[in-house]
């Protein structure tokens, strides 16, 4: 019989898949920062980008754009892997 250990037990992973511009970052940078899981200094620099770009409030999506061409273009290109905890 395979025991999995109490942390793993409690791992959830969790992956989205959808069309394009269909929300899939936004949602997982609502989940990032509805967990508290995002840095004072991260939520700023979003705010700043988003600010840049005309937008009024920040985007959230931008929490999982890594590349300066996905922030440039305003779509994710590559995957993204973030951890968050509750």
């Amino acid at each position: 019989m395979n025991h999995l250990s109490d942390t793993a037990a409690d791992t959830l992973r969790f992956a989205t898949a959808g069309s394009v511009d269909d929300g899939k970052s936004t949602l997982v940078g609502r989940l990032l920062h509805d967990s508290k899981s995002v840095l004072a200094d991260q939520l700023e620099a979003v705010a700043h980008a988003s600010a840049s770009r005309g937008q009024a409030t920040p985007d959230l999506a931008l929490l999982t754009d890594g590349l300066r061409a996905e922030r440039e273009q305003g779509i994710t290109i590559d995957v993204a892997y973030r951890y968050f905890a509750t």
